[in-house]
């Protein structure tokens, strides 16, 4: 459906042929706006185990898929990198496939209902066929509503010189190096989730290399490529603040996953 068209619902006829379709055209409007708000967009994808890696990568789990699409740039970061973050647990009983946009959406109200994150859910109201942007606590109730316990760790202020997060890379590096990995660099660590003020990527491995470290990132507003984007140090400086979410691989009972939600900050 072209977004020009103009879809006439008037009418002088009452008779059952015209009062069906005046129903069937206020479904393809809805089918629309569903589809153009919060639908999959024909999202492009690609498996972590299909990168081209180095031998100083170390990588998340090779299911992890990749999401991107520019159709909905600029406010479905977050929902696009929750999705990477579920890919990653797809083998666990809770989830047969990634859910899309608009069920994402859904999971979040439903959470908010359950009673998770009350201010998150007093602010942002009603997101399901919405364009609002959701941060760290919204991806925080999705998972919980699915019995994922998932884990805020708040980098609230510059640890390096010249506004840099040195303990945002130091923090990172940990959690990709702490187990085991595989010839290619694989290992069994589910991506990071990674915010800052207005935008939100997908932390994928560390690149350790002679030169330095790189934090290797998706960014779901650009299209997918086989060679993740390097996150330098120095480019940490361009926000004040970094928020991380991080998973536990076991399932969880859903009553037992905190409804207000906390962080440890560091430093």
């Amino acid at each position: 459906m072209d977004p020009a068209q103009v879809i006439d619902l008037t009418g002088s006829s009452d008779n059952e042929e015209s009062v069906a379709m005046k129903h069937t055209k206020i479904k393809a409007i809805g089918d629309y706006i569903r589809n153009r708000v919060a639908g999959p967009h024909h999202a492009e994808t690609i498996r972590v185990e299909d990168l081209a890696s180095t031998p100083s990568a170390v990588l998340c789990t090779k299911q992890t898929q990749l999401y991107s699409t520019t159709r909905d740039r600029g406010w479905a970061c977050g929902y696009r990198n929750c999705q990477m973050l579920l890919s990653s647990l797809i083998s666990l009983p809770i989830l047969n496939t990634v859910p899309q946009v608009i069920e994402l959406q859904q999971m979040l109200e439903q959470a908010w209902s359950a009673g998770f994150d009350p201010d998150g859910c007093a602010q942002l109201g009603r997101v399901v066929n919405t364009r609002k942007w959701i941060g760290a606590t919204e991806i925080y109730c999705i998972l919980a509503h699915l019995g994922v316990r998932a884990h805020i760790v708040d980098f609230h202020r510059a640890t390096g010189a010249n506004g840099t997060h040195p303990a945002l890379f130091t923090w990172i590096v940990e959690y990709f190096t702490s187990g085991s990995k595989d010839e290619r660099g694989l290992t069994n660590k589910h991506p990071l989730y990674l915010q800052h003020q207005g935008h939100s990527r997908t932390v994928v491995g560390v690149e350790m290399a002679e030169e330095g470290v790189s934090v290797l990132v998706f960014d779901p507003d650009v299209p997918v490529a086989r060679t993740p984007t390097r996150f330098l140090l120095s480019h940490t400086k361009n926000a004040q603040q970094y928020q991380i979410v991080y998973v536990d691989s076991e399932p969880h009972n859903v009553a037992q996953i905190p409804k207000t939600i906390s962080s440890t900050r560091i430093p």
